[in-house]
């Protein structure tokens, strides 16, 4: 191995040093808002569900906006969890790419 080989490889690990521990907190920062993203979603089915019992009574209080919100924020919180998972998906690339290959 030459020199420059040399300097380059240490380089690189030096460089994979320190962008590993960055790239692994970021994966656990999503997972833990992924993890509170499903449990928000949960609970929105639970209120949608709870909330469309009442509106079919003769003198239902006024369910719709409050329905329609919820509705809205659950497309939202999809359309969040997508983004969350292409960025994942990022983020587990760049640590594969940082890990030392075997060669």
């Amino acid at each position: 191995m030459n020199t420059d080989e040399t300097t380059q490889q240490s380089m690189a690990q030096g460089i994979a040093s320190l962008l590993t521990p960055v790239v692994t907190d970021m994966d656990k920062a999503i997972v833990s808002a992924q993890k509170s993203q499903e449990d928000l979603g949960k609970e929105i089915e639970r209120l949608i569900t709870e909330l469309e019992h009442f509106k079919d009574i003769a003198e239902p209080p006024q369910l719709h906006p409050a329905l329609e919100k919820l509705t809205e924020s659950r497309k939202k919180l999809a359309s969040a969890n997508k983004l969350m998972q292409q960025t994942q998906l990022r983020v587990q690339r760049m640590e594969a790419q940082l890990q030392p290959s075997s060669t």
